[in-house]
Formats: C-alpha cells, sequence, structure tokens
C-alpha cells in the first residue's frame, strides 16, 4: 500500500507490505505524476515494508536520478531492519539519504 502526504513541498510517502514489482510500478506511477505536477522533494517512509526486491530498490534508483536532473532531493526514512538489511547486502546503503524518522527527514530538506 502507498500513502502519500504533502507537508509543504515535501511529498511523504509511505509505503507499506512488500514491495515488489506490482507495488515498485504503483509507487513509480505516484512518483512520477507527483514530479510531472511540479515536485521535487521526496521523504519514502518506509517502516512497515517488510521486503524489498529489487523492482523496488530499482524505483528507488531511478528516482534518485530524474530528481538530480531537477535538483531534487530524496530521503528514506524510519527503515525497517529488513530493509536495511537488503540495501546492506546489495551494497546500496551508501547511495542513498537515509534518517532516521520521517520528521527528522523533513526537518534536514527544509534547511
Amino acid at each position: 500500500m502507498i500513502d502519500a502526504e504533502k507537508r509543504g513541498d515535501i511529498i511523504i510517502l509511505r509505503v507499506s507490505g512488500r514491495l515488489e514489482i506490482n507495488q515498485a510500478l504503483e509507487l513509480e506511477e505516484v512518483i512520477n505524476t507527483h514530479i510531472n505536477n511540479g515536485s521535487k522533494l521526496f521523504i519514502f517512509d518506509l517502516g512497515d515494508v517488510h521486503y524489498l526486491s529489487s523492482s523496488g530498490i530499482r524505483v528507488f534508483i531511478a528516482t534518485l536520478r530524474q530528481l538530480k536532473d531537477i535538483n531534487g532531493r530524496l530521503i528514506l526514512s524510519n527503515l525497517s531492519q529488513n530493509v536495511v538489511k537488503t540495501l546492506k547486502i546489495v551494497e546500496l546503503d551508501g547511495l542513498f539519504e537515509i534518517i532516521n524518522s520521517v520528521d527528522d527527514a523533513a526537518k534536514v530538506m527544509t534547511n
């Protein structure tokens, strides 16, 4: 499930369950809609993600690239242990900006 919240200029996307191919495609669609509407600041709340597949990782990498082109920013926050473990295994934990809580991520993003 994907829940979107707008906090000022920031889009907070809460993702839950298993982030596999179908949900990854849905997430990508939601992200692209927001980017096409002018949004370029994204926080992903992944606290309720139990499983992160390569499709989910691909969405984050593609979004990071898109946002880089438009001077946007992406922060992953509230990562579940499974997500942390997955990102470490594929050695991508250093690629993303990771902040413990959504509120802290929002503060960092607005400074």
